[in-house]
């Protein structure tokens, strides 16, 4: 069985609510840049992942797009 995947997670810097994950072994988005994101940490299991993040909807953001937008509840 395959162990789950970890995300590293941006931050979007004048609206912290917005965040962007993206798994480890992915490059991260050209948008994502240190003008803009910050790094915010990095989730390696559901107990990790704020409100807002939605594991069933990051995997499938991450087949289609290569990134998981979200917004963190209660930032």
């Amino acid at each position: 069985m395959q162990a789950p995947a970890a995300y590293n997670v941006f931050c979007r810097k004048r609206q912290p609510a917005l965040r962007c994950a993206v798994r480890q072994d992915r490059p991260v988005p050209s948008f994502v840049h240190g003008d803009t994101w910050e790094f915010g940490g990095t989730i390696q299991n559901a107990q990790q992942a704020p409100a807002g993040f939605r594991l069933d909807a990051a995997s499938e953001a991450m087949r289609l797009t290569g990134y998981y937008l979200f917004h963190a509840l209660g930032v």
